[in-house]
């Protein structure tokens, strides 16, 4: 092959990961064989000849049940008898042209220690439909497959993990190709199983701000903010998708295949936003199912799980060299004698759903839609003054030195009013169906929930009600505490962490609790305020006194006095 290619197989190992790529694999070894160290390849629990193929073409073949993706690969590098110093890592569905095999070959050829980059990236062509796809925002297609051992290993992720190298990287010139022969029936299934994965990540974790710089300079960053935080809330998002890759990225040079790509990459966005939508719907919950296209790849013993899970990286599952494949579990027996509930629906109760939007609502929703992930959203923290701004614009009352931080949600900014000075937290949510009223230097704390909205459950049409709530000045709304439809929170009243809020709550009191009740009364020392005055003679009047001249809340742990008819105790910690 070249004169130097025994030296060349002292100094490269390859990894491959397997489960069910019996007409693949062939193709993936002929393109490594001869001129690397030695093959491993890491199989999940394969059941057609993937295991005896690569046995036959001269690979060691390690079991592993599988972990993940990720997981996979990094239990790989810990735990494989390396001998080389390079490790070269390929998918089943991939090849080395002869290209890039000698570039490669250059650069493990030298002493390790001459060689400055710890890494290196292969640009990968993909090959769909009988043709290689060099548009559509798939090429080129950098990944790190290239690495000396000991400086990469694998970020955490779900899935679409990337390398994480300890050191300088490089890019390679040569292509290496990407062509599943499995078929377009697996290729589907296996972007049904990338979307659940997908839709876990985005709810579970999203992607945080990278930063203006990591926004314009690590394109994976700014892809991965862009599917977290902007495409969720894009309407018809899966349609942006496709013009995006389609015409902005050129896919129409791609020919036919290049139009039938950017349709199934639409549909596979659409899938992501339905799954989201169902997650959060189940607050996170799987739906019941009994497997089938989205079954991950290899054992069942595997079960994905959530980010905080997988913070631990040792494995407890076992593994041992050319050993047997782990038998399936056996499904449990279904006990006839459990009978489900069922609601029966008649005909009266199945009913058309009105929307309460007019034609206009929708066109202006839409558009804050847009604004607010992208405008909004992606503004610096301390931009209050900006987004003071676009909520004005968008019709929001809105006074002086108020402060909202970027990441509050606030569904309808036409049917809020922010007194001065009023603080609105991180995450908050202000779902803001009907009118909210926030006072003057009230504070909303973050992941706090301010909800007008709700149903009116007795009537079968479901119809949408939009009780306001009213929150008077100087009142403190503490971190993750909800506050339903319709409530009036009196001046100074501080709801403490996740207490939940149905009725009306007096000035001056700290309330916990769920529902949250009144348990201390607030003594802030001077002449109270001409509103807290008038409120407690009349909580329904209207409220216009002077604002006060604090710009932040009391502490609610000094001066407390009690309420009625109790018994005096120490001051209460919110």
């Amino acid at each position: 092959m070249y004169e130097n290619s025994k030296v060349a197989r002292l100094m490269v190992d390859v990894l491959i990961q397997t489960h069910n790529e019996e007409p693949n694999l062939p193709h993936a070894l002929k393109s490594v064989t001869g001129w690397v160290n030695r093959v491993f390849v890491l199989d999940s629990g394969s059941t057609d000849r993937t295991c005896e193929i690569a046995r036959q073409m001269g690979a060691t073949v390690v079991h592993h049940a599988w972990e993940g993706y990720a997981r996979q690969k990094n239990w790989a590098l810990d735990n494989l008898p390396w001998e080389a110093g390079w490790i070269l890592i390929i998918d089943a569905d991939e090849s080395i042209t002869p290209e890039l095999e000698r570039e490669i070959s250059e650069i493990v050829t030298r002493p390790i220690e001459s060689v400055e980059q710890n890494a290196f990236y292969l640009n990968r062509l993909l090959i769909f439909m009988g043709r290689g796809i060099r548009h559509c925002g798939y090429f080129p297609s950098w990944n790190c497959r290239l690495i000396k051992r000991g400086f990469a290993r694998y970020e955490d992720r779900l899935v679409h993990e990337h390398m994480i190298v300890d050191g300088p990287s490089g890019y390679l010139k040569h292509l290496m190709l990407h062509e599943d022969r499995r078929g377009m029936e697996h290729f589907a299934a296996k972007h049904n199983r990338y979307s659940s994965l997908e839709a876990r990540e985005i709810y579970e974790a999203p992607e945080p701000w990278p930063g203006l710089k990591g926004f314009f300079t690590d394109r994976i960053k700014r892809r991965r903010y862009g599917k977290s935080r902007i495409l969720p809330y894009l309407p018809v998002s899966w349609v942006w998708r496709f013009l995006y890759m389609y015409f902005i990225r050129l896919g129409f040079l791609d020919g036919l295949p290049g139009w039938h790509l950017c349709n199934f990459i639409a549909s596979y966005e659409l899938s992501i936003q339905l799954k989201v939508r169902e997650l959060r719907r189940l607050h996170g919950r799987h739906a019941s199912t009994s497997g089938g296209l989205s079954e991950p790849e290899g054992s069942p013993i595997y079960s994905e799980s959530r980010p905080s899970d997988r913070l631990t990286s040792s494995s407890t599952v076992q593994t041992k060299m050319h050993g047997a494949v782990p038998a399936r579990p056996e499904t449990p027996a279904t006990d006839s004698s459990v009978s489900i509930p069922t609601r029966k629906l008649d005909s009266e109760q199945v009913q058309h759903f009105t929307s309460p939007w007019t034609f206009q609502d929708n066109l202006w929703r839409a558009a804050w839609m847009i604004t607010r992930p992208v405008l909004f959203g992606m503004s610096f923290h301390n931009w209050y003054g900006w987004r003071a701004m676009i909520l004005r614009a968008f019709g929001a009352k809105v006074g002086r030195h108020v402060r909202v931080r970027p990441s509050a949600k606030i569904e309808i900014p036409w049917n809020l009013e922010l007194g001065d000075g009023a603080v609105i937290g991180d995450d908050a949510i202000i779902y803001s169906l009907g009118k909210i009223t926030i006072g003057r230097n009230v504070v909303v704390s973050q992941y706090a929930h301010l909800c007008a909205g709700t149903h009116d459950f007795h009537d079968p049409s479901f119809p949408l009600l939009k009780p306001p709530i009213t929150i008077h000045d100087g009142a403190w709304i503490a971190a993750d505490a909800f506050v339903g439809p319709g409530v009036v929170i009196g001046p100074g009243t501080v709801v403490g962490a996740r207490s939940s809020v149905f009725k009306d709550l007096p000035a001056n009191v700290i309330a916990v609790g769920n529902p949250a009740k009144p348990i201390k009364a607030l003594d802030r020392g001077g002449p109270r305020t001409t509103e807290e005055i008038e409120y407690a003679s009349n909580p329904t009047a209207p409220r216009d006194a002077p604002a006060s001249n604090n710009d932040e809340p009391d502490d609610t742990t000094g001066n407390v006095s009690t309420l009625p008819n109790e018994t005096p105790t120490a001051p209460a910690r919110v």
